[in-house]
């Protein structure tokens, strides 16, 4: 099923014989040992000379089957909240309009209960675009008291800010060979 899903949201993207360029994502992560809430901004640029329309996938770990609840998308470049179609447990789909030589932002987050002793984030299904993101950056915001054993990319750093840990990382030109997974106590 899921190869069936990165091929339906790698073909959904050449909708209207043109493909946006998803280039750089910021993405926050919340944990406790209940929930997992993803915050995320993604950049997608129209290179062509023509509007494109694409229809996107955005996936979701079936993980334990841990339910998915508080889905939010927001066009920030376009003030609105867009339409999406929950496609079962395993993702959002939505369209998106770019004009030609511009650049949108959008905002999509979810909240996802934990019931198991890790999180996960895909990000393997940044392949299907073909090319590595030129930015990347990732958060992952914990209680102090919250022990994280290991995780799937070691943090570039972490801090401790009222409370709370924050690991935290960078990346260029980041094609990522696994997804972001946090394994805790």
């Amino acid at each position: 099923m899921k190869k069936f899903l990165l091929l339906l949201f790698f073909l959904s993207s050449f909708c209207y014989g043109q493909r946006a360029d998803f280039f750089q994502e910021d993405i926050t992560f919340h944990l406790n040992k209940s929930q997992f809430d993803v915050e995320g901004y993604y950049w997608f640029t129209n290179n062509s000379d023509k509007p494109i329309i694409s229809n996107l996938f955005y996936p979701f770990p079936n993980y334990s089957g841990e339910k998915i609840d508080s889905i939010r998308l927001f066009n920030i470049s376009g003030g609105e909240n867009l339409h999406y179609n929950i496609e079962g447990n395993h993702g959002i789909s939505f369209n998106v309009y770019i004009v030609p030589k511009d650049t949108i932002l959008l905002q999509i987050g979810y909240r996802q209960e934990i019931k198991s002793d890790s999180a996960l984030y895909i990000l393997r299904s940044t392949k299907a675009w073909g090319k590595p993101l030129v930015n990347a950056e990732y958060k992952l915001i914990v209680p102090d008291f919250f022990k994280v054993k290991k995780f799937s990319y070691p943090p570039d750093k972490s801090y401790e800010i009222q409370n709370q840990k924050i690991y935290y990382w960078k990346k260029k030109n980041f094609m990522p060979e696994k997804d972001m997974i946090f394994y805790f106590k």
